[in-house]
């Protein structure tokens, strides 16, 4: 009796393994979301009503994250696990802004068409990565910050005018180098977000460098910090001169130089994205 219950088991057990559809292999290009990025982005802005019609291939997207295993993610380079959450964060930006298009809030201190309007969209709405149930701040704060690139910043998407500029393809671990410095040049040297007065002594910056000061110390060559600390107005100033064309890097010289420009932060641009 004993033989035939093994036989039995074994036999049930191929017949469930044969059911249960085969585990897909973690896709390192991100292909489904490049092809909607390609299809549905336009000169940095997003066609977010076309896009709603055809979510399929996005809710796919998603349903792919939440399907890796944590053993796979592990096994990802340090490369791949950037593209991975930076990719992850757009995505997820993306739905929640499409499950509530149109947008028209009622929030005066922001555009009606505003992410702001979506109430707790950053910590309320939770997707799954690699067995990770998290939210969009826990990836940009809680996950992204702790891999130490302060050029995130520049890549990360929050649906607004005022923030990063959406790629046309997602990033992929062999691609995140050169398209985290791309990126990142192309935030910095936009007017709109970096402009220098060097007769008035100010750079008037985009309001998202106040938000993360300590983020950039590294990258600007404090591996520890000094005493006494810098302000965080000169960490940005220094930052930013590092990213800037040769011509204003002359302008800093000495650390007398950086003290004797203000920072002065611009308004951010909270209106949504929309191409349409």
């Amino acid at each position: 009796m004993k033989a035939i219950a093994r036989n039995l088991l074994a036999l049930l057990t191929a017949f469930a393994a044969q059911c249960l559809p085969a585990h897909a292999a973690v896709d390192l290009q991100h292909t489904l979301f490049s092809e909607d990025l390609k299809l549905y982005v336009d000169n940095d802005l997003v066609h977010y009503k076309k896009w709603k019609g055809h979510t399929d291939r996005l809710e796919q997207y998603l349903k792919s994250l939440a399907q890796i295993t944590q053993d796979e993610y592990e096994k990802l380079s340090k490369e791949d696990k950037k593209a991975l959450w930076v990719n992850a964060y757009n995505a997820f930006t993306v739905k929640v802004v499409l499950d509530h298009y149109p947008i028209n809030g009622t929030e005066a201190f922001y555009p009606k068409n505003s992410f702001r309007q979506i109430p707790d969209a950053w910590d309320d709405y939770f997707f799954v990565v690699a067995g990770r149930r998290v939210s969009l701040n826990d990836i940009e704060h809680n996950i992204g910050r702790r891999l130490h690139d302060p050029r995130i910043h520049f890549a990360v998407v929050c649906a607004a005018k005022g923030c990063a500029k959406i790629n046309k393809e997602a990033y992929t671990g062999k691609t995140i180098e050169s398209a985290l410095e791309a990126q990142t040049d192309k935030f910095i040297l936009n007017p709109d977000n970096v402009s220098f007065d060097h007769k008035e002594k100010t750079v008037r910056v985009s309001k998202l460098f106040s938000w993360f000061p300590l983020d950039f110390l590294n990258a600007v060559g404090f591996k520890t910090m000094p005493f006494p600390p810098p302000k965080d107005d000169e960490v940005v100033l220094r930052y930013i001169v590092s990213r800037s064309p040769k011509e204003v890097q002359e302008k800093f010289k000495s650390d007398d130089d950086y003290r004797a420009y203000k920072v002065i932060y611009r308004d951010y641009d909270w209106s949504l994205n929309d191409a349409d």
